[in-house]
């Protein structure tokens, strides 16, 4: 498996509660297992809870950030999964605080559900975009509709995430273009061995060249 660069990975898909959130934690925990120290950023204005996920305050965060706090004031350790960083939402514009993220270590960016502006901000400003789905007819074609935005934007879809199956994925990796990765269904996903060794897969596709 390779070491991840410094890149910002978009975390993307089309329809809300698929497990975009949780696919940023557990992938950023996967580069922990790399001995990385990834910093996941919450640019979902509408529904920003990757903190309380990561067991964080959210007392400071993304507009903070934007209104001119340096960024280790901004960030907080998350408690789940451990050696991760975690830059709490809200109601900032994406465009207003991503070039002030790290260029020295993993990003993730867990991006609101949908096609909206904040989402293709992220896109844009990414190295690489990961689809998040489920099996689910309705969720791949919103997938699809987050690939195509990404690569209407110049962003690579690095990789497509299918949660809560153990399945074949092969019909989904061909319409989506990007390869699939089926991550096990879970009630604890970010303390489940199973999951982790999924998104260790993960990290090998995207690769050391997202």
């Amino acid at each position: 498996m390779g070491v991840p660069p410094a890149a910002m990975l978009a975390i993307a898909g089309g329809k809300g509660g698929v497990g975009k959130t949780t696919t940023a934690l557990a992938l950023a925990d996967a580069y922990v297992r790399q001995r990385r120290r990834p910093l996941v950023a919450d640019a979902d204005r509408g529904m920003p809870n990757c903190h309380l996920c990561a067991g964080t305050s959210g007392e400071r965060g993304v507009a903070a950030l934007a209104s001119g706090t340096p960024l280790d004031a901004c960030v907080e350790p998350a408690r789940v999964p451990p050696g991760t960083d975690v830059l709490a939402g809200g109601d900032a514009a994406p465009e207003s605080y991503l070039d002030d993220l790290p260029t020295d270590r993993p990003v993730l960016v867990d991006t609101a559900a949908g096609a909206g502006a904040d989402v293709g901000a992220a896109l844009a400003a990414a190295d690489s975009a990961v689809v998040v789905v489920t099996a689910d007819r309705d969720a791949v074609r919103d997938g699809l509709k987050s690939a195509a935005l990404a690569r209407a934007l110049g962003t690579p879809v690095a990789a497509c995430v299918v949660v809560a199956t153990t399945g074949d994925v092969t019909g989904i990796e061909r319409v989506v273009e990007a390869p699939a990765v089926p991550v096990p269904a879970s009630a604890t996903p970010l303390a489940d061995a199973a999951v982790e060794a999924a998104y260790d897969r993960v990290a090998g596709v995207i690769g050391p060249n997202p």
